[in-house]
């Protein structure tokens, strides 16, 4: 049994009873997954949306703290990329989520605080190098540094480093950062292109989640249901269409828990309304299924 119901007929199909249900579990699995997609895009947006409202706010802080501190634009100098205020003197500036950009004009990570656990993140910015820095395992730091070389910029990828080899950083390069036609950035200009990357971050982000979420977790469910449950395994719908079923029954559930993350509502998270809004509902909608196919085949058994 095939059968085709468009995208929007589904939702708001699943969202208003379980009449839809009979003509979801025949649909292809091809149509089925293109919905489930369709759907984790629609509360990416959502999510993204709210998370980015939040944080403007703090950007725009940030932004105005490091016009204070270093003046109001980036310099393209020949010893590298430096502030337009002081280039020469070592100064760091509190970021929001308890993060701390440092600035090293000789290149070297000195003046860092003396504990530095008590810092979520670090930016260390020198004229020719940065590095991101974020907690590790235990003691430990994982560090990412980007320097210019010859005719191109160089990764260092994840490196783990301990607390006092912060202070170690390779920072310097022998090479300048090759940014032709550009004497200076405007910090308006840096926070536009910091809002974009965090962005893009944060909509890949959500976008694994509200995708790859329902598919592991119907998965798992449907696995566990088929090794533990035996006496109680759907009799009548297939395991393919008891999975489409999960799928679909799931998605009032993600378009709640969507609202979570992107009002940053408290008590519960995505994961956990996302879990108990579908497992009720889906044990709902097969439950129904099983009693009403078992009431057609007597019915079809009779006009035989």
């Amino acid at each position: 049994m095939s059968s085709k119901v468009s995208f929007f007929s589904a939702f708001f199909g699943v969202c208003s009873g379980v009449a839809v249900f009979e003509r979801l579990r025949g649909q292809s699995w091809g149509r089925t997954i293109i919905h489930v997609i369709l759907l984790g895009v629609l509360c990416t947006l959502c999510i993204t949306s709210g998370e980015l409202r939040r944080e403007k706010p703090r950007i725009r802080a940030s932004a105005a703290a490091f016009s204070a501190v270093f003046g109001d634009r980036v310099l393209n100098a020949p010893e590298g990329l430096v502030p337009a205020k002081e280039p020469a003197r070592t100064r760091s500036i509190v970021l929001p989520g308890k993060g701390l950009l440092c600035y090293f004009p000789a290149g070297k990570a000195t003046l860092l605080p003396k504990n530095v656990e008590d810092h979520s993140f670090f930016i260390f910015w020198a004229p020719r190098g940065f590095a991101t820095v974020v907690p590790g395992d235990p003691g430990t730091w994982i560090a990412n540094i980007v320097t210019p070389g010859k005719n191109k910029v160089e990764f260092s990828g994840n490196r783990v480093v301990s607390s006092a080899g912060l202070a170690r950083l390779p920072l310097a390069s022998p090479w300048n950062w090759e940014l032709p036609g550009r004497e200076s950035f405007t910090v308006s200009e840096l926070a536009a292109a910091f809002t974009g990357v965090l962005r893009i971050g944060l909509a890949f982000h959500n976008l694994l989640l509200t995708v790859l979420l329902p598919f592991i977790y119907t998965a798992v469910f449907v696995g566990v249901f088929r090794l533990t449950a035996s006496s109680r395994r759907p009799r009548r719908l297939t395991y393919a269409e008891f999975w489409k079923i999960g799928l679909y029954a799931g998605f009032p559930a993600l378009a709640v828990a969507s609202v979570f993350p992107a009002l940053d509502l408290p008590l519960f998270s995505f994961g956990t309304v996302y879990m108990a809004g579908l497992v009720i509902y889906w044990l709902y909608v097969s439950s129904r299924l099983e009693r009403e196919l078992a009431e057609q085949l007597p019915q079809e058994a009779g006009h035989e």
